[in-house]
């Protein structure tokens, strides 16, 4: 019966047929029932465990907490589950250890220096030099002065050379005394009150700022700029604080940098800032900025560009004395050409859905038929007023445009019936055959083939007259001529003739049904279906 081979915590390692053993599991062998030569293997277990795998490399098969004593660094070792961890000491590599937790001590080998790890970095123990490169350190020294009495000093010494002392008085070393001895010996045959340098170290300096010097950064005193009197420079003055310049004697000018923002500014209230130059020898007055209005007085310019979102031009009347205004100048192709250009009317900066803002553009998205007859491939000036929203020209409207006689070689419309607003005496649909008379100027149709059949309710025209009598509830507009969509009932054929079928509504005429009076226009196209639709038809023809 096979063996089931388990560790310390029940867990299944292997599971061992008769007769056979296992070396790949563990780092021992685990021999099966009924191996033969078993006692081989079992004594060379007992070697292994008694010499802890003892090997120039570690055992391959490992199981946590099993040990390896290392031939090479002569250190026994176990395994944590994650690294070979030294059961003794520090680990000694040329690099810090891997997988490492608090409290583990490492000995750099390079270096000769001992770190432990705090859970998060390695940190250094000591020495805290490295071998070969000479004490760097700071020390505290007691020795005596020239008469006697012992004082404290803090030595800075770096590669073996002292460099600087700190003291808290000032005080002359004793020549005969050892530490003082020394002390003169490194450059310091007196110590002044607080840090000094060494006059031994070729050009010890303080490297920063200080409050007083005979010189500075290697330049005479004198030759710095003077603060108390006039003084010139041949070199380029740089102000690196925001507090930046001031003139006169109430700091009324002020050159200022905020967030790489530079500002001018005059402080003195409802005075000028002004700019001239001299003309020939006279001094003229190019710009004047005042300061009682916030504004610029005077400007004269010659070629003026302007960049920018928006130019706001606040006065009364604009003259222009140019005869030509462009716009668009940077379009250099018709690809780059914008939807609109043009002009917009502002209506308020709070107008309502009614009182929306107008515009005269000329519209680059209309597109007519393309002939040399009607002008150009596209494009065509446009009265509109903004579509609303965060875009205004998203959904433009169109608008009415008003004059008195316009003159045009060809003009076009959307629609194609002519119109004219009539008075109704009840409520009428788009494409109800309407006659004159009833209570009011117009009313229904109600009679088959009627003599006074008048026109049909349209719902587009492209010229609608009378357009101020009143609106589509009281005066609907009557299509007189021209496409329109007709109540027609029952079906038809293209081209055949229409007249009144009663109930506002159409119908197809026989040929003796037919006369002068009673004909409204024809079918434009066939009409398969019986049932009563509109149908787009001709009136005005017979």
């Amino acid at each position: 019966m096979a063996y089931k081979i388990n560790n310390t915590f029940g867990t299944l390692l292997v599971t061992l047929a008769d007769g056979t053993i296992d070396v790949a599991t563990t780092d021992l062998t685990l021999i099966g029932k009924g191996y033969a030569g078993f006692g081989e293997r079992l004594n060379e277990n007992l070697v292994k465990l008694l010499e802890n795998f003892n090997n120039t490399t570690a055992p391959s098969n490992k199981q946590q907490g099993q040990l390896w004593f290392d031939k090479t660094n002569k250190r026994i070792n176990v395994w944590t589950g994650d690294k070979w961890k030294p059961a003794g000491g520090p680990t000694n590599s040329a690099t810090s250890p891997t997988n490492a937790v608090q409290g583990d001590l490492w000995f750099d080998t390079t270096n000769n220096q001992l770190y432990v790890y705090s859970g998060t970095a390695w940190t250094l123990i000591g020495p805290t030099t490295v071998a070969g490169s000479g004490v760097t350190q700071f020390t505290s020294e007691i020795l005596e002065d020239n008469t006697g009495v012992n004082r404290s000093i803090l030595k800075m010494v770096a590669n073996d050379t002292v460099v600087g002392v700190v003291s808290n008085i000032a005080f002359t070393p004793s020549s005969t005394e050892t530490n003082g001895a020394a002390l003169i010996a490194s450059g310091f045959s007196s110590v002044a009150q607080g840090v000094q340098l060494s006059t031994s170290v070729t050009s010890a300096k303080f490297r920063g700022t200080a409050t007083d010097s005979d010189e500075l950064g290697g330049v005479a005193a004198a030759n710095y700029l003077r603060s108390d009197s006039a003084d010139t420079t041949t070199g380029r003055i740089t102000i690196q604080t925001d507090d930046g310049i001031r003139l006169g004697a109430g700091n009324d000018i002020t050159m200022t940098l905020s967030s790489d923002d530079f500002t001018i500014a005059q402080t003195t209230q409802d005075k000028d800032i002004i700019f001239t130059v001299n003309d020939g020898g006279v001094t003229k007055e190019a710009l004047r900025i005042n300061g009682a209005q916030g504004r610029i007085e005077h400007l004269r310019v010659g070629d003026l560009t302007v960049d920018g979102t928006n130019t706001i031009i606040n006065t009364s009347t604009l003259s222009v004395e140019d005869n030509i205004i462009e716009l668009n100048r940077n379009v250099s192709s018709n690809a780059g050409m914008p939807n609109f250009t043009g002009l917009k009317v502002n209506r308020g900066e709070s107008s309502s859905a009614t009182e929306q803002n107008l515009y005269w553009v000329w519209d680059e998205t209309f597109a007519d038929d393309g002939s040399t007859t009607y002008g150009n491939a596209g494009g065509a000036w446009t009265a509109f007023k903004s579509g609303g929203g965060q875009n205004e020209l998203s959904a433009p409207t169109l608008v009415d445009v008003r004059a008195n006689v316009v003159h045009a070689t060809t003009t076009s419309a959307m629609y194609a019936d002519l119109a004219e607003r009539y008075e109704a005496d009840c409520d009428t649909e788009v494409g109800d055959v309407v006659i004159l008379g009833g209570e009011a100027e117009i009313t229904k149709c109600q009679e088959e083939l009627s003599d006074a059949v008048f026109g049909v309710i349209s719902e587009s025209p492209a010229f609608l007259m009378n357009a101020q009598a009143g609106n589509n509830d009281s005066h609907p507009m009557v299509a007189l001529k021209g496409r329109v969509f007709v109540k027609l009932k029952g079906a038809g054929k293209a081209g055949d003739r229409l007249v009144s079928a009663g109930n506002a509504e159409a119908r197809v005429a026989t040929a003796d049904e037919c006369n002068h009076f009673n004909v409204i226009g024809r079918i434009i196209k066939d009409k398969y279906y019986e049932e009563t639709a509109l149908t787009e038809c001709v009136i005005g023809v017979k």
